[in-house]
């Protein structure tokens, strides 16, 4: 028998000899024609390592949600709640919005953002640092990706739910909505800014708290 031969069946011998299993083949007669792949029984053993004692999935869209309004939902998953993303620059949030949903215009000082649509058709809008402006609607299948405190917002532009899971690259990422400023800054310098009568934004509505998902009026 050739020598390759030999220690090939030396080899897969003392493999399927660990798994506690078999190993079989037939040889040729050298020239590599007629030859028969190697078997090995690899379903019996099983793992003798210790079990993590993290948990590495969670059911985002099923569990119960962080924030929920009239507008929709959003089920918020950090290293508060999911360990493993500590220490790894990440986390996820899920957002259901009812036809006509907004997620409120925001910016997250800490981290860049990417949306992928599950469902339904969403409509996303970024205003750069340059002061331009882009809008896209993302179906299905599509993604967005906001730059890092980069203002945007998210609007239900479709019939149904739309849903998005949404990626940070940060395990805490933080927020700032158009509502918070609102709420927690003068009301004159709103008017002066927008060249509107503070009367008119005094009839605003001044949040305690970001706003966050804001349903459709009318």
């Amino acid at each position: 028998m050739p020598e390759i031969k030999r220690r090939e069946l030396i080899v897969a011998a003392g493999a399927a000899a660990a798994a506690g299993g078999a190993a079989t083949a037939i040889a040729s007669d050298g020239s590599g024609a007629h030859r028969r792949p190697l078997h090995l029984d690899t379903s019996r053993g099983t793992p003798v390592l210790p079990k993590a004692h993290d948990k590495f999935s969670f059911p985002l869209a099923t569990a119960k949600p962080t924030v929920t309004t009239p507008g929709g939902s959003v089920t918020e998953l950090t290293e508060d709640n999911f360990p493993v993303f500590k220490g790894n620059a990440a986390a996820i949030f899920y957002l259901v919005l009812k036809p006509g949903g907004l997620r409120e215009p925001h910016w997250h000082p800490n981290a860049w953002e990417l949306d992928f649509c599950v469902e339904g058709k969403g409509e996303l809008g970024i205003i750069t640092p340059d002061g331009d402006t882009s809008t896209s609607t993302l179906s299905p299948g599509d993604i967005g990706f906001v730059p890092q405190a980069w203002g945007h917002y998210i609007r239900n532009v479709g019939p149904g739910d739309m849903k998005f899971a949404i990626a940070f690259n940060n395990s805490v990422p933080n927020d700032v909505g158009l509502s918070t400023m609102f709420g927690g800054m003068p009301t004159n310098t709103f008017s002066q800014t927008l060249g509107v009568p503070q009367a008119e934004l005094d009839r605003g509505r001044r949040s305690p708290k970001t706003l966050l998902i804001v349903q459709r009026r009318g």
